[in-house]
Formats: C-alpha cells, structure tokens, sequence
C-alpha cells in the first residue's frame, strides 16, 4: 500500500538542523507513528512522503516557511510580573529562566511560553514555536504503511465527534470517507 489520505503510517528517521546536528530521532522499536492527511503534522513533511511505500527512503529539506515558521518579534512579549502571582506572591517555582509556562489566550486556548528572563517588575516570554527560523532535514525511511485499524484511529484521535456506528456501538453519526469514525 502507498501513503494516501488516511493510512496509517509509520516511519524511521532523524531530523537534522541546518548545522547537521540531530534534533530528533526515532527507532524501529519507536517508530513515528500518524494517520496521513488528518492535520496531525506539518502540511509539507506529509506532502513529501505521499505516495511512497514500505522500504521507500526519504531526504528531504523543509524551509522554516513550510516547518514553523520564521521568530516572530509579536510573539516575545514582555509581561508584568503580577501575572504570575499566587496568594500574592511570584511563582518562582514555576516561573524561571529556561521554564515552559502554561498560559492563556484572551479566548481561552493554552499556549506555552518559553521565559527567557525574569526581572525585577517583568517576565519576558517566548512564545514562538521551539523550530520556528530552523530549516529542518529529515532523513529516513517508511517503515509501514496500512489501513488503520479501529485501535489505531482511536488512539490518534478517540471518539471525538464519533457518536457512533457499528464498529463504535452507537449508530447516531454519519460514516464519513474511510467508515466508522473517519471522517
């Protein structure tokens, strides 16, 4: 079977920056795992595996516009230190140089902010993307490539907006393309 919209995937490889230093490594005992064409993964990194099959090597490069995305200036922002008092007193334990700051938006979505520097009235945050500026080289190999399996859709994503069908129990929802639950 060759990578389609809605197979199931599983490949091996390593992600290099554009030094050459690895980023990330997977395993054939850890394998990345995903569904192709459910918005899981960057748009381009999907786009360059379509088509290819079990055995099929891959070498690829993807520009920060199509990874993460250039450092957006918007995106460090300045905050008063108040924001992060408890019982009126600074988060120190959660809130230092280096520390992944749960935070959020005005409507209500959790973003996670990188602080770079806390002063004495004010904690600087980063909250652009980890890879965001970084041209990212992926090299590797698919491994696997089949129809998912109720076990492995579920894992991905559960029954969310899944009411039902056959194969869940429940036969209020409609089948979308794929059956049960692939919508």
């Amino acid at each position: 079977m060759r990578i389609n919209k809605g197979a199931f995937v599983q490949v091996q490889y390593r992600l290099l920056d554009r030094e050459g230093s690895l980023i990330e490594e997977t395993t054939k005992e850890q394998p990345m795992e995903f569904i192709y064409g459910m918005g899981l993964l960057l748009p381009a990194f999907e786009a360059e595996l379509s088509g290819m099959e079990p055995g099929d090597q891959f070498d690829f490069h993807l520009s920060p516009e199509n990874a993460y995305g250039e450092v957006r200036d918007d995106l460090l922002l300045e905050l008063d230190k108040a924001v992060f008092h408890i019982d009126g007193k600074f988060d120190e334990d959660m809130v230092y140089e280096g520390a992944r700051v749960p935070m959020n938006t005005a409507d209500g979505q959790v973003v996670h902010g990188l602080v770079t520097h806390v002063g004495e009235d004010k904690v600087q945050m980063d909250f652009n993307h980890d890879l965001a500026g970084e041209e990212l080289h992926f090299i590797g190999e698919v491994t696997d490539v089949h129809e998912p399996t109720q076990e492995e859709y579920d894992r991905f994503f559960g029954h969310q907006g899944c009411s039902g069908c056959s194969g869940c129990g429940d036969h209020h929802h409609e089948h979308g393309e794929g059956g049960c639950c692939h919508h």
